[in-house]
């Protein structure tokens, strides 16, 4: 995968998102040390993000998603370089069996050898990330403020909300429903042992690993349009769980 970089790689990603009827806001990339690289960004649906950015609406209600890409810079500059380029940083003892192939003459075998006979010396591990996709869709905060503090209200969105990140998140290698409450102040105080609780936070939480074996745009493009079809699904399921809910 020499041609890649990681502007490439966000840029695939963002074609994915279009690809699955996704408009995104707040673009913001960055590192955290020390050495990953970050991109992220706020997607929605295209035609409601259409409406809003046209100036008929101050605030756009609607159901939103997180998308994170996190790259691990290292082993992009590793998959990039290669193996013959990764032994130039290396220092390493020579088994004896491949000594043997090299001609006496030889000083210095590192250099000497091969792609192939570097592939074999020289291997990413099979466990070994490119990076990760991280998707967190969540209602707006207007849809949550106007939960009531019911028990029973709560305990069928969580379901709901679980039924929905289990069909839609198929493919994801990490599927979780975030459900924070808020305690409502009673007439008493908030010592109140009857005081009820609402949803204050809720999101739906997708990660798609990116294994560097293998990775390639190809591949690269699939796994990004595995995450944009999860987070499209979910902007529509969230708002059918609410609907539903009244």
């Amino acid at each position: 995968m020499p041609q890649l970089t990681r502007q490439q790689i966000g840029g695939t990603l963002l074609t994915a998102l279009r690809g699955a009827g996704l408009g995104v806001r707040d673009l913001f990339e960055g590192r955290q040390e020390p050495v990953t690289w970050f991109f992220r960004c706020l997607a929605y649906d295209q035609s409601e993000l259409d409406i809003l950015e046209s100036g008929a609406l101050d605030i756009l209600h609607a159901p939103s998603a997180l998308v994170e890409l996190a790259l691990d810079e290292v082993a992009l500059a590793g998959a990039v370089i290669g193996a013959e380029g990764l032994a130039a940083y290396l220092a390493t003892e020579i088994p004896d069996e491949a000594l043997e192939s090299f001609s006496p003459e030889v000083d210095d075998p590192i250099s000497d050898l091969g792609p192939e006979s570097l592939d074999s010396l020289f291997a990413f591990h099979q466990d070994v990330l490119l990076g990760s996709l991280v998707i967190d869709v969540a209602p707006p905060s207007l849809w949550l403020d106007e939960r009531p503090a019911d028990p029973e209200g709560n305990e069928r969105l969580a379901r709901r909300l679980g039924i929905l990140a289990q069909e839609v998140g198929r493919d994801a290698d990490a599927v979780e429903v975030h459900i924070e409450g808020a305690l409502e102040a009673s007439e008493e105080g908030w010592a109140d042992s009857a005081a009820g609780v609402r949803p204050a936070g809720v999101s739906v939480h997708f990660a798609f690993d990116i294994p560097l074996l293998g990775a390639d745009e190809r591949e690269l493009a699939r796994a990004f349009d595995s995450g944009a079809q999860a987070a499209a699904q979910s902007l529509e399921a969230i708002r059918r769980v609410f609907e539903r809910l009244g």
